[in-house]
């Protein structure tokens, strides 16, 4: 009976007008998602979890499918053979970048390139299957893309997604309770991917590819899906990567996780610790959110 419960809940909750204009932005930008993997992040924007903070997928689905039929969404086709869905390539790898100056001021027709057709959409898949260490996986939630553009060819790519469902010193930074992180949580957005082709060499390039794609992002962002976000997070492994080009960048270390994360679960059963970068899209974030200042005892890498 409480499962029955619970189902009804989420579905009052995603049949309000508000709950169902952020629904359809939320899957607008899910296109490569199969009907099951696009519970996650409804859940993730919704906040739909239990008492112990597990993921109410199943009871999600079950609503997802009966608003279907009530005619308010259209879900994507039901999948004959389940699997894992891998994002579609281009077959081949992409051409290598060609004569890449070392000093960034020498780099040129540098430009950031929204994915939005099929053929950069494929390009931006390969160079993250291949090139990147954690692959190509399906981002989730409300999704932008960029290719890394420039007169020596195709330099890298970043990929932003929806946020982490909770995390502790996330929380504990932004001061937020677990009601303003569920009606909130959409504002924040995560940066899943950021790849500088490992044969390009260029001294300042990260960082100044971060700041520029975060000054494009609300724009691009609001242009898409309707509305702006205030932060951005992203995480680091430790202590293979130090994460200099993100403080470069002016990202704050908020501190970090505590086990496995939504990509880790193909992973050995190991913990991953990662530090946890946040930047600040918006400076009166703290006052939009209704909440004070960060903790005098922030994280310090």
């Amino acid at each position: 009976m409480l499962g029955v419960q619970v189902q009804h809940q989420i579905k009052r909750t995603l049949s309000e007008p508000q709950g169902l204009q952020r629904l359809r932005v939320l899957m607008h930008g899910a296109d490569d998602e199969h009907r099951t993997a696009l519970a996650e992040p409804v859940c993730a924007q919704f906040g739909f979890v239990d008492a112990r903070a597990r993921v109410q997928r199943s009871s999600c689905l079950k609503a997802l499918r009966e608003l279907e039929r009530a005619g308010h969404i259209v879900l994507p086709a039901a999948r004959t053979h389940p699997g894992v869905t891998r994002p579609h390539g281009l077959g081949a790898p992409v051409a290598a970048a060609h004569e890449v100056p070392g000093e960034l001021g020498q780099v040129r027709d540098l430009e950031l390139v929204v994915v939005e057709d099929a053929h950069h959409r494929r390009l931006w898949n390969e160079l993250m299957a291949r090139e990147h260490p954690r692959g190509a996986t399906p981002l989730v939630g409300c999704q932008l893309r960029y290719l890394i553009g420039s007169a020596h060819g195709w330099l890298g790519g970043l990929g932003f997604g929806a946020a982490a469902l909770r995390l502790a010193e996330r929380e504990r930074w932004i001061g937020w309770d677990d009601e303003q992180r569920r009606t909130h949580l959409h504002r924040v957005v995560g940066l899943s991917r950021f790849l500088i082709r490992p044969t390009v060499h260029c001294h300042n390039l990260a960082s100044h590819l971060l700041g520029r794609a975060l000054r494009a992002l609300g724009g691009d962002f609001e242009a898409r899906f309707g509305y702006r976000p205030w932060l951005v997070e992203s995480f680091v492994e430790t202590p293979h990567h130090s994460g200099a080009c993100f403080r470069a960048a002016n990202w704050v270390c908020v501190g970090e996780t505590r086990g496995r994360g939504r990509q880790d679960r193909e992973r050995a059963a190991r913990e991953t610790r990662k530090a946890i970068y946040v930047y600040a899209l918006e400076s009166d974030w703290r006052e939009r959110l209704g909440v004070g200042a960060a903790p005098p005892d922030a994280y310090a890498p």
